[in-house]
C-alpha cells in the first residue's frame, strides 16, 4: 500500500461530508491508512449508540481512501456490506482496510471498525469501479 500523499490528505480534507461527521485520517504505521473518529453525540441514534449509517459510511470512506491511494485514481462503490458486531457511544472508532482482489475495472475491499479498546465493532466488505481518466 501507498504512503499518504498531499492529493490524498487534500481529497480527505477537503471533502464536505467528512468534515461534517468529523473522520480523520492517522498514520500509526507507514504503509497503513487508518481512518479515526471521535464519537459525539450528533452521531448517535435514540438507543444512544452510533448511528448504522455513522459505521456504513466509515466503512466506505476508509474503502475509497485505501483504493485511491493504489489506483491513484477516483473510485465509487458498486456494493457495500455491512455486519454489526458490538455497540459504540462514546470515544474513538478506527477503521481500517485491506485489498482482497485488484482487478483494472474492478477491486474488492474489506474493512474492520474497532473501538478504543480494539473491540470489533463492524465489518464491511465493498466492490468498487475504477474511474479510469481517458
Amino acid at each position: 500500500m501507498s504512503v499518504l500523499n498531499s492529493e490524498l490528505l487534500k481529497y480527505v480534507e477537503d471533502n464536505p461530508f467528512n468534515n461534517h461527521i468529523g473522520f480523520e485520517l492517522v498514520n500509526e504505521k507507514e504503509d497503513e491508512i487508518l481512518l479515526k473518529l471521535w464519537l459525539k453525540e450528533e452521531l448517535l441514534n435514540t438507543n444512544k449508540t452510533v448511528h448504522g449509517g455513522v459505521h456504513a459510511s466509515m466503512l466506505d470512506t476508509v474503502h475509497s481512501i485505501v483504493l485511491r491511494s493504489i489506483y491513484q485514481s477516483p473510485v465509487a462503490a458498486m456494493n457495500l456490506d455491512v455486519h454489526y458486531f458490538s455497540s459504540a457511544h462514546s470515544g474513538h472508532l478506527f477503521a481500517k482496510a485491506k485489498i482482497l482482489q485488484q482487478g483494472y475495472k474492478l477491486a474488492t475491499i474489506e474493512a474492520e471498525i474497532v473501538d478504543d479498546h480494539q473491540q470489533l465493532i463492524a465489518k464491511g466488505t465493498g466492490i468498487y469501479r475504477i474511474i479510469r481518466k481517458a
